[in-house]
This record gives structure tokens, sequence and C-alpha cells, in this order.
């Protein structure tokens, strides 16, 4: 299905039925990156599926979607279904976005769950490695995409889940360089979050993976579980949706359907 935002097309996928639950996918990802977990899910729940700003089958606004600009594009589904009290799940860089969301119209989420993602911006490092990456996609678009992706993946994952990786390179490289830019630009230039999720009245959720290389989990534990509703580490890197579906899931369920404080 889609809509009409700003002169853009926004794709999104609706099944199941209660509880509406979003899912929202990371960078050079899209909605399919949750279909192996659509099956279980849409037993209890309603879930919906969005292609972000410049990915999938949702078309690009600008050459920076900030992720306030994004979740403007979530919200625009979500007025279109009439949604409320809803949950939402992110993976990555749609873990900022659904922050972005909360902050922007709280009266309409009820429970956020970062999965492999922060609340905080990214440090001065990021920012130049963000920035160079977006000269060299101008360029050298498949390479940049290829060499980043594989980062992702130790040797043990990339010989354990060789088909499923390769199908996420082919959805990656699919992605439009405008929608790699925008995206990248918004990351780069997204705000600290740390202390709305730390004070925020709304419920939350942090899973996260012990050798992820881009979210340090001990880290993050550290600082954030004694304010985090539900707080788990897993055995994963940055793509635990691939690498480790089972407890993703596991723990996916788990945060859906307890209330309060908890971790694993």
């Amino acid at each position: 299905m889609t809509i009409n935002h700003k002169g853009a097309t926004i794709f999104y996928t609706d099944q199941g039925k209660g509880t509406p639950v979003i899912l929202l996918h990371g960078f050079l990802e899209n909605h399919t990156m949750w279909d192996h977990f659509l099956s279980v899910l849409c037993e209890q729940y309603r879930i919906i599926c969005i292609d972000l700003l410049g990915h999938g089958f949702s078309e690009s606004v600008g050459y920076v979607h900030s992720m306030e600009e994004m979740a403007a594009a979530v919200a625009a589904v979500t007025n279109q279904l009439a949604l409320k009290d809803i949950t939402i799940i992110g993976h990555s860089m749609g873990g900022y976005v659904g922050i972005a969301f909360a902050k922007a119209y709280p009266e309409f989420i009820s429970k956020i769950c970062l999965l492999n993602s922060t609340p905080e911006a990214d440090d001065e490092a990021r920012k130049k490695l963000r920035s160079r990456a977006n000269v060299m996609a101008k360029k050298q678009y498949e390479q940049l995409v290829r060499m980043s992706f594989i980062n992702l993946f130790d040797k043990k994952a990339s010989t354990n889940h060789t088909l499923e990786i390769k199908d996420a390179l082919e959805q990656a490289l699919n992605t439009p360089v405008q929608g790699y830019i925008a995206a990248n630009s918004g990351m780069k230039d997204r705000p600290d979050s740390s202390e709305f999720w730390k004070t925020t009245a709304i419920t939350t959720g942090m899973i996260l993976g012990n050798s992820d290389l881009l979210i340090d989990a001990e880290i993050h534990e550290q600082s954030y579980k004694e304010n985090t509703n539900f707080f788990s580490i897993i055995e994963s890197g940055h793509m635990s949706h691939i690498t480790n579906a089972t407890e993703t899931i596991s723990n996916i369920l788990y945060f859906l359907s307890a209330s309060g404080s908890s971790s694993i």
C-alpha cells in the first residue's frame, strides 16, 4: 500500500490484527528485513512495516532526510490508518526515527524498542566518516555499499548466514544514491536523545548485540539499563535479525507482551 507525503510515495504493509506495532528498518534496508518474523508477530499483533524515505519503494523528498522528516513520513502513515497506542520497534536507523517520532508525537505512542540502536548522537569521528561516505557515494556507490555492508558481519556470521547476507546486500544495493546520501546526512545531524530516553514516560526497550561494532552493548548497559524498562544483550553483531533471528524474535515478543521493568 502507498500514500503520498510531500509529493513522495511512501510504501507500507499492514497485516494482522490487534495492538498496532510499527517496524522500522535500518539504513540501506527496507520492509523486507522483517519478513522472517511476520508470521509469528501477526498471530497476536497488527504489524505495519514502513519503507522509510529513500528506501525500498518509498521515494525521497530531498538530499537530507532528518530523523524528524522521516518520523513525519511515518506519522503520515499512522494518520492514514488512524492508529493510536502504537508500539515502535526500530532497527539501527529505524530506532533513531522511532525516537524522533516519540518526541514529536508522544500522544500516539505507548512503547518503543531499539534493536541494535542507540539514543545517542554520532560522535565527531562518526560524523566525519558519514561525510566522506557521502562524497564517495557519488562516484563509487556499489563499492561503498559492499564495503560498508560486509563490515557488519564477522567471519563466523558470514559463513553461517551466506544466503541471508547475500539477499540483504542485494536490497542494500537497490537503495538509490539519493536515499543513501539523504539518510546518511540525517543520521549525521541527529540530536542526542539520551536525556529523553532516560526520562520519558513511554515504555522503553533495548535489544543489543554483544559483538556489535557500532553499538557498544556494555557501555549502553551501564548508561541506560537502569532507565530502560526492558534491556537485553544477545549473542550477535549489528544485524541481529540475521545472525541471531531466534533470540531476536524471542526478545521482541517478550517486550511486546511485558509491562513494567524487566531485563534478560
